[in-house]
């Protein structure tokens, strides 16, 4: 197996892996609703939250430091939550599996999206999500949005034949995946094509820690961002804008778009990451058991 530059050639046998795989998850995306979110969700939380306690003391730590004044009751209570959206988006993960655009608005609604259509007309955009929600709908914005291609920008797994099934999960109509690496350059290389870009990043993700790393302040915690957005926001004067969704019930939601900068406003250095993490902070402190808080995302400390 050959990898250049995250491009790979899979073996006869990890090609069949894959292939069987996709089709189990094909299988899986069409049984009926009860069956996905009250018997899969349900056996995938048990076995999260009572048999394996899946990062249970990673979880506790990282809440115990962002909600000092909270009691260990209700800590015990995010957690709790925190495992089933967990499994929730699993099950979400594999329930959009090959589904064409049209079925996909019946799990993500975007009551403006009229509005927001009208505001992007004709501009490339920066859009920034986190680990909130069902991070896995992030892209869908492109099924309400037909003039934009939208660059989903991913971390390739080390595992050749998992990501090959990841990427073929995560398709979409309007959509374009593209690795982290080489973002910057797809981006450059593709503006002034058919469609205007939109690149979107979840950039509450550990980014590669250097020295002269800026820290925010995010959950009561000292924390670096990655600012790979906000750099090509300035640069060419693009629009950024912040994505989240509110849910609904079971496996739907709702999009929510806000603008955190119009391309035009002079900000200082590090302020569009700011808004960022101000406004993510925000929703995630609203409901804290939605966010992904099974990560180590504390890792790095300031020397």
């Amino acid at each position: 197996m050959a990898r250049d530059n995250n491009r790979y050639t899979l073996n006869v046998w990890q090609k069949c892996l894959v292939a069987v795989l996709y089709a189990l998850c094909r299988i899986v995306a069409i049984l009926p609703r009860w069956v996905r979110y009250y018997v899969i969700e349900e056996s995938i939380f048990f076995i999260l939250y009572y048999v394996v306690r899946y990062r249970r003391g990673v979880i506790l730590t990282n809440l115990r430091n962002a909600f000092p004044a909270k009691s260990e009751e209700e800590l015990c209570r995010i957690t709790r939550g925190v495992t089933r959206n967990l499994a929730e988006q699993m099950v979400n993960t594999i329930s959009v599996t090959g589904i064409s655009g049209e079925r996909m608005k019946q799990y993500l609604t975007f009551p403006n999206a009229a509005s927001y259509v009208q505001a992007v007309a004709d501009k490339d955009i920066v859009l920034l999500g986190g680990h909130f929600g069902s991070w896995e709908y992030f892209t869908s914005v492109a099924q309400y949005d037909a003039q934009h291609l939208v660059m989903s920008i991913y971390h390739p797994l080390e595992n050749s034949a998992l990501d090959e099934l990841f990427k073929r999960m995560r398709r979409r109509n309007n959509t374009v995946l593209v690795p982290r690496d080489e973002s910057l350059r797809y981006f450059i290389k593709n503006r002034g094509g058919d469609k205007r870009l939109a690149m979107g990043l979840i950039a509450d993700q550990n980014p590669y820690f250097h020295k002269d790393a800026h820290w925010f302040m995010f959950l009561n915690q000292e924390t670096i961002f990655a600012e790979g957005g906000e750099q090509i926001a300035r640069k060419l004067s693009l629009p950024v804008w912040f994505a989240w969704m509110r849910p609904l019930r079971r496996g739907e939601y709702e999009l929510v778009m806000e603008q955190l900068y119009d391309g035009c406003e002079s900000v200082a250095e590090h302020e569009i990451t700011e808004r960022y993490v101000r406004r993510l902070e925000e929703v995630i402190c609203e409901r804290p058991e939605l966010w992904l808080w099974s990560h180590r995302r504390w890792k790095y400390k300031r020397q």
